[in-house]
């Protein structure tokens, strides 16, 4: 077992996080963009791991989001060291990152419920200027993460551990968080440039959170961690834009792809969070040189113990996956059976992918991984 970074067995690992952020390529830039080269050595498989399916776990405790209180030291380092012991810093192929940051909405002024298993945003939309004169900087959860932050790097010998970069809310999901999807749609018609100037506040307190952050961090090897427990060779975060999938493909480039744009063009390698229902896009994210994508297959483990697939598949999507491969690496989630791997591994090349996600038998699915 690989306990933490300063193994010198962890090198294989980094190298190989970093051919698949090079699209498979064994050198750093320059290179050919839309040329895939397998590694000359080393391990050419993708990036794998897998979880046993479960339903999504109801909240014991419902309850509103607090901003975090301060920092323990001690019982941080304690809980660290003893997690790193029991359970190395890999999982699969993915690192066991520490996050110290919350969820972003709050950031826009957004309230959190915390119920039903997951959490979501209430509406705090009032009017298209509302964060013209606002500050995040003066808010206590700016404050409290950046400060938090500090100190877990300060209590442990940072080094050795893989701190993660923030993940965000993005610039529709953020807009979709304060209006409500009704109401974004309906400005996106009715008062295009006042959403425009939302999105633009939007994106700079994302950028301006996003890089405070990150300036806490510790490298490693030259790079940074990101919140989906890749190393990547540069500043990173991740952002999502689930609500892409209310616009058409010409809609959505004139309101909020310059906004994604500037986004990933404040970090070195920025990292998405994409759903197959916003395929109609996945040709101008593409595009963005800097723009790591993840996406996920939409599915829910039912309670009765069985599956059921939401929205557009495996098989359906080969066509645009590979496509972006031929530009650019792809972290794909979902729940994997047999035939999924084999679909993928036929027609994708391996060295620039990452699987993830859900199966019944995991161990199953790992043998055969390790069989390639």
């Amino acid at each position: 077992m690989i306990r933490d970074l300063a193994d010198p067995a962890v090198g294989d690992m980094l190298d190989r996080h970093g051919r698949y952020w090079r699209n498979g390529q064994p050198e750093p830039e320059p290179w050919v963009p839309a040329a895939i080269f397998p590694p000359a050595d080393g391990d050419a498989r993708p990036l794998f791991q897998m979880n046993a399916a479960a339903p999504m776990a109801d909240t014991a405790d419902p309850h509103i989001l607090e901003p975090p209180a301060p920092l323990d030291r001690s019982a941080f380092r304690d809980q660290i060291e003893r997690g790193f012991d029991a359970n190395g810093l890999l999982d699969g192929d993915y690192f066991r990152v520490i996050g110290t940051g919350t969820a972003s909405e709050v950031f826009v002024g957004c309230t959190i419920q915390v119920r039903a298993g997951t959490h979501w945003a209430e509406n705090c939309f009032t009017d298209f200027r509302q964060l013209d004169d606002y500050n995040v900087r003066d808010t206590v959860w700016y404050q409290r993460v950046l400060e938090n932050t500090r100190c877990a790097v300060d209590s442990v010998e940072a080094d050795r551990y893989p701190f993660s970069a923030a993940a965000f809310r993005g610039p529709v999901d953020m807009a979709e968080a304060m209006m409500g999807g009704r109401a974004m749609c309906e400005a996106a018609v009715d008062d295009p440039e006042g959403l425009k100037h939302l999105l633009a506040r939007i994106t700079d307190i994302i950028i301006e959170v996003g890089l405070a952050h990150g300036e806490l961090l510790p490298s490693c090897a030259g790079g940074w961690f990101n919140s989906y427990r890749i190393w990547t060779p540069g500043r990173t975060m991740t952002f999502t834009l689930d609500g892409a999938c209310l616009f058409s493909p010409a809609h959505y480039e004139d309101l909020f792809l310059p906004f994604d744009q500037r986004l990933c063009e404040a970090f070195e390698t920025p990292f998405v969070h994409l759903h197959a229902s916003a395929r109609q896009h996945f040709a101008a994210w593409t595009e963005i040189p800097s723009l790591g994508l993840q996406c996920v297959i939409d599915q829910a483990f039912l309670p009765e113990g069985r599956n059921q697939p939401i929205g557009p598949q495996i098989p359906d999507l080969m066509d645009e996956f590979a496509l972006i491969r031929q530009y650019k690496s792809l972290m794909l989630y979902g729940y994997w059976t047999q035939e999924w791997l084999r679909i993928v591994d036929e027609r994708v090349p391996a060295s620039g992918c990452a699987i993830t996600g859900m199966t019944q038998n995991p161990d199953s699915l790992r043998q055969i991984y390790d069989r390639r």
